[in-house]
Formats: structure tokens, sequence, C-alpha cells
């Protein structure tokens, strides 16, 4: 198993991408604890991985909220005594032209996406510096690299989630702590069910991935998986993009 022995977080691990990378790296041999603000999908998550016969623990709280971070890491170091991966999948997207955009939903996407990503980062830096090892994957976005009208926000703190990561990677690479994005396209989660199957928006959209369809969370899971596991040693301060073609027209 590629992470035996391991623990991890996943914030926003009750649904869509946080979910499937938790119970794939469950699968993997890690103990998970999952986290976001609903108890009831961090239940799901959490019945799916020790149904099959993993272990994993759920942690509710407000990812852009210091204290409930800190206990997040807590309760995790607490129950499995030891820390060695984070995985900040937790994310909001509010798409709103800047001309009728209010402060309020700037701020909520910037504090949820940017701030919530500093948050979590920083409250398991002192862990993995002690122990000289540890693997962030932050959860940035195709529209952190490329604009679209009314992701404002949603890309601006998508671009700076990749910087972010870059500088930690940067600042900790000689402790041997390793820091990296995933940027995923278009894929099937809450987020995009409110694009109906049929709806000529989400058929346009599927037109221009050259992969002709939307990604699926697994498939987004075993990116998070590999730079998770010690196959990626070697890997820190880079941006994998994972978008059925997107990017490359």
């Amino acid at each position: 198993m590629k992470l035996e022995g391991k623990v991890a977080i996943v914030t926003g691990g009750g649904t869509g991408i946080g979910s499937a990378a938790a119970l794939l790296m469950a699968a993997e041999g890690a103990r998970v604890c999952v986290s976001g603000r609903r108890p009831s999908p961090l239940a799901a998550t959490v019945d799916a991985i020790t149904s099959a016969g993993g272990q994993a623990m759920a942690v509710s709280g407000n990812v852009a909220s210091a204290e409930d971070t800190q206990r997040l890491v807590q309760d995790t170091l607490s129950t499995f005594g030891r820390l060695d991966i984070l995985v900040t999948s937790a994310g909001t997207a509010n798409l709103t032209a800047v001309a009728d955009m209010t402060e309020s939903e700037w701020d909520e996407t910037l504090e949820t996406n940017l701030k919530g990503t500093f948050l979590a980062v920083k409250a398991v830096l002192p862990t993995m510096v002690s122990q000289a090892s540890g693997t962030i994957v932050t959860v940035s976005s195709i529209l952190g690299q490329r604009g679209m009208k009314g992701a404002a926000a949603y890309g601006a703190s998508k671009a700076g989630i990749e910087q972010f990561t870059k500088v930690v990677a940067l600042e900790h690479a000689g402790q041997g702590i390793r820091a990296n994005t995933i940027a995923p396209g278009w894929v099937e989660t809450p987020m995009t069910d409110t694009l109906p199957k049929d709806s000529g928006l989400r058929k346009f959209i599927s037109s221009r991935i050259p992969a002709g369809r939307f990604g699926e969370p697994e498939e987004i899971a075993h990116a998070v998986l590999y730079l998770a596991s010690d196959e990626a040693c070697w890997i820190t301060g880079t941006v994998l993009t994972i978008d059925g073609g997107w990017k490359a027209q």
C-alpha cells in the first residue's frame, strides 16, 4: 500500500474531490481525518472508509477559522498520534460579475479558499517541521490560470493558492516537506451540479473539453494520491493541471 502507516487530513472531505481523495488514500493504507462545515457528508465519508476496513474520523469546523483549524490538527494528533499529509480541498465558488459583486461575496470566497488554505497549512507545519517530513497538496483550479467571466473572486483565490503553495515548498524543502498544487478542470462535483445534465451550458462546456466530458472526482483523487505518496518524493513546488486537455488548446 502506498500510504501504509501514514495519517492524512482532508479539508472539504465530505463531498466531491475531497471525499474521493480521502477514500482512495484510506484504501492505500492511510488513516484519514476529514473536515468540513456539515457533519452529515463527513459521516458518510467516514462510514464508507470504515465499512471498507479503513480507519477514519471526522472533525466539523470552518476552514476559515484559525481556532477550528487548530482543533482539527490537535484532534487528529490526539487520535492517530501523527500527521503526514494535508489535502486542502475545502472551497467555495460564487460566480458574479465584478460590477455586481458585493464586498461580502468577495470576502467569503477569499476567506474560504485562500485564507482557509493558509490556515490549514500553517496549522500542520509545526508537526511536519518537528518530524522533518510531510506532504501538502493544495487544490487550485484551471480558473486560477485562465480567465472566465464571473470568476474574478474564485480565480483570484485559486491563483493565490498556487503562488502560496510554491512559497511554502521553497521555504520548507530543506526540512523534508513537500508542497504541490493540483488544478482540476470541470469535474462532476456539488459545485458543478448546478449545471443541469441536459443544459445548453453544460453541453457547450463539454464540447470545449478535448476529452469530451467532465472529469470524475476519483480521477482527480489519483493525482492527489500520487503527490501524497513517496512516488513523488522529488516533486515539490509544482502545479499539476488535470483538465481533459482544456489548457492544451
